[in-house]
């Protein structure tokens, strides 16, 4: 069983236009609806890769039942603490003509302490019965900046493998926690480390430096160039580069990569196997239109055509 945690669920709506400009009237060509999320993403992507897994966090109000409505409608496992505030929604604007995507992102609602609570003592319970656990995304108002510290700790203290795949203070505070694998892009992990990272080798460098701060597995993720991914124990490091694909939408290909890493870990293969895995998993998903969602059949014929260098 993978568990995935969502703090801080979601609607995602993806509206397709033409010729985006601010401060413009813009009709909408195409709106596509999905329920969303990091954890949720992660969570799709691992079903359709065939692995067991149930989804947990926070839902409230209309927007809530609408992704519980959902998730029923995909046979999708879940247990949600049910709060009294609104679950969010998020925007993600494609511009058909000039093929940028530009996300609003909702802060999410206020979860009181007695909310919390209630999760965290499902969750201890729920992790006893995990193999995997993945740990995605912010986390709505009113939860301190160390939950995902605690959250990894509970997990670990239960001799569970953990992903831990969020930013700033969240992020920072959840490396000293021991996390089994951790996966910034870029610009988190040149934020983590204060300087910037021009190539491959810093950027292999940086991995090496941020699975010293306490993650046994420390992964960059590149988009379009893949990911670097160094191992603290085993003194590995690589990087894979997938091949080129036609990009259909990029939103959700993070937490693909994240869902290819824990089905990999469930599976105990070993790194070079999961980066090459995980990366084709994450082309998979830029195939699909949907938010979170992925075409898996190509996720084979995509690993074959993944580039891997192995680094000292």
């Amino acid at each position: 069983m993978i568990l995935t945690v969502n703090l801080n669920a979601s609607i995602d709506k993806a509206y397709k236009v033409e010729n985006f400009k601010i401060g413009a009237v813009t009709r909408v060509k195409e709106v596509i609806p999905t329920a969303g999320g990091k954890g949720l993403n992660v969570a799709r992507v691992l079903s359709a890769l065939g692995e067991n897994v149930n989804v947990t966090g926070f839902t409230g109000g209309f927007s809530g039942a609408f992704i519980e409505q959902e998730l029923k409608k995909e046979n999708m496992p879940f247990n949600f603490i049910h709060i009294n505030g609104e679950t969010r929604s998020c925007i993600n604007i494609i511009d058909l003509s000039s093929k940028i995507h530009t996300e609003l992102l909702e802060p999410g609602p206020d979860v009181t302490a007695q909310e919390l609570d209630e999760f965290l003592k499902f969750y201890t319970k729920a992790v006893k019965n995990s193999d995997i656990i993945t740990l995605s995304g912010s986390a709505p108002k009113g939860i301190k900046e160390d939950i995902y510290a605690r959250l990894v700790t509970i997990a670990k203290g239960e001799h569970k493998k953990v992903i831990l795949d969020t930013s700033g203070k969240y992020l920072e505070m959840g490396l000293a926690s021991g996390p089994t694998l951790i996966k910034p892009n870029k610009s988190e992990a040149e934020a983590l480390l204060g300087r910037q990272l021009k190539d491959i080798e810093e950027l292999i460098g940086a991995a090496k430096d941020l699975a010293k701060l306490g993650p046994e597995i420390c992964v960059i993720s590149l988009g379009e160039k893949g990911a670097v991914a160094a191992s603290r124990s085993l003194n590995e490091a690589y990087w894979a580069l997938p091949p080129k694909i036609q990009v259909s939408n990029t939103v959700g290909c993070g937490d693909a990569m994240v869902a290819g890493f824990a089905a990999a870990l469930y599976n105990n293969l070993p790194l070079e196997d999961s980066l090459k895995f995980a990366v084709a998993v994450s082309a998979a998903a830029a195939l699909s239109p949907i938010t979170g969602g992925i075409v898996v059949e190509e996720v084979s014929n995509i690993e074959e055509k993944v580039k891997i260098t192995r680094f000292k």
